[in-house]
């Protein structure tokens, strides 16, 4: 079997075992690049591999270098912003120190990160090794004296839970320096020669900030979140990556975007403004600042009191009773509960209206689309439990915007939702 079609093999396993690294994994390609100097790199949302130096290793040893490199992918260090002038090595070996805190391969190989350190753990012997002069002034270097300790025998670290991605790359940029400039290295086995600090080098060439991918691995940790599919991922690991990834989700930026799009459709051309290109020869135009809108709300049995006050506040609070000069409120579960709109009001309650039943959206976006000409834009609060529905007799401009009651609900409905035209959701936390 080729190594390609092994590390398949492996990504298939983790489709049960481990759906977080799968999730992950299955962004990038694998590449195989036998002009390598080591098994395995990434970047530029790929993991390269060396077919040469990949054949040699069992099966667990396989494995073992596509999960360090898949939880590089996850902590984003390939994709993160760099230092000016970054390091290539040291940016390499900082992700593996910081990966070894999470992960330790069962079949006992050691990134280079490791070996370097073990190569340099004579320098800490005592905490009051006279570490680099010229950073004695430094916060960093008063960082490191007080927190980083490493075994001489066992070259583990004993205290690394406070050291950050960033804090390792200073500091074994430190070392990098002091060995390069005459401070000396250790011998003996485990120690990196020139020749590994080169191929070292190598390993992080295609290293670059990248925004999209960035975005594209929180979108996976989210998901993870969501569904609690984090696997066989540590719970260190797992608190990390909370931390580290917003979950907040501002509903108020689908509120703009939709005020937006209901504002631009009131305009008006008009010669008391001059166009800004041809003066008054041509008729400028206006936005006429106020709109009526249409809001559809779920009463069926799956929504809560407390869920729909949280929306009647959401909108209440935001922007609609000074720009919008009419809401118009419609409930529906199967059917329509209300014949004619009533208006928004400051004391409705959702234990007053009649429902409660299942849920069909066909019915309020019917409503909507035939009655197009009375309202600029039109809100659906709901769950999502329900049919998509059809925009029958076309969409037009019509700006649909769907608030679901939680996350949950979002992640479940945003593929259906984001599929009709002129339709967009959010949620609210």
């Amino acid at each position: 079997m080729t190594c390609e079609n092994r590390l398949k093999t492996i990504i298939k396993n983790w489709f049960i075992s481990e759906p977080l690294l799968f999730s992950i994994i299955t962004t990038h390609h694998l590449v195989m690049n036998d002009g390598l100097s080591v098994a395995m790199r990434t970047g530029r949302m790929c993991i390269e591999f060396s077919n040469l130096l990949c054949s040699e290793l069992s099966d667990t040893e396989l494995t073992d270098f596509l999960k360090i490199e898949t939880y590089r992918i996850l902590l984003k260090h390939p994709y993160a912003r760099q230092p000016y002038k970054a390091n290539p090595t040291a940016l390499q070996l900082a992700s593996d120190v910081v990966i070894a805190k999470y992960f330790v391969p069962p079949s006992g190989i050691e990134s280079a990160g490791i070996v370097y350190l073990k190569s340099q753990a004579w320098r800490f012997s005592t905490l009051d090794y006279p570490l680099g002069k010229r950073w004695s002034d430094t916060d960093e270097l008063k960082f490191f004296q007080r927190n980083l300790q490493i075994d001489r025998n066992t070259g583990l670290l004993k205290t690394v839970d406070d050291l950050t991605f960033e804090q390792w790359y200073k500091w074994l940029l430190f070392l990098i320096r002091e060995t390069s400039a005459g401070g000396g290295e250790a011998s003996g086995a485990g120690a990196l020669s020139d020749y590994d600090l080169s191929a070292i080098t190598e390993s992080a060439e295609l290293w670059q900030e990248d925004e999209s991918a960035q975005n594209q691995i929180d979108d996976k940790i989210k998901k993870a979140e969501i569904e609690n599919g984090w696997g066989e991922t540590g719970g260190n690991l797992v608190r990390t990556l909370q931390e580290q990834t917003d979950f907040s989700f501002d509903y108020r930026r689908a509120l703009t975007k939709f005020r937006a799009n209901i504002v631009s459709v009131n305009r008006r051309l008009t010669r008391m403004k001059p166009s800004r290109r041809y003066g008054f020869s041509a008729m400028g135009s206006r936005y006429e600042r106020k709109a009526d809108i249409l809001i559809a709300v779920d009463v069926s049995g799956s929504i809560t009191d407390e869920s729909f006050t949280r929306f009647y506040h959401a909108i209440k609070n935001f922007f609609f009773l000074k720009i919008i000069e009419n809401i118009d409120l419609i409930f529906f579960d199967v059917n329509l509960k209300n014949t004619s709109p009533i208006k928004f009001s400051k004391n409705l309650k959702l234990a007053e209206i009649q429902g409660r039943g299942g849920t069909n959206f066909q019915p309020p976006i019917d409503y909507f689309l035939e009655n197009r000409s009375r309202y600029s834009g039109m809100i659906i609060f709901t769950d999502g439990e329900g049919e998509v529905p059809k925009m029958t007799g076309g969409s037009g401009n019509a700006s649909i915007l769907w608030i679901l009651d939680s996350r949950l609900a979002y992640e479940k409905s945003r593929w259906w939702i984001e599929s009709l035209p002129g339709n967009f959701g959010t949620f609210l936390p």
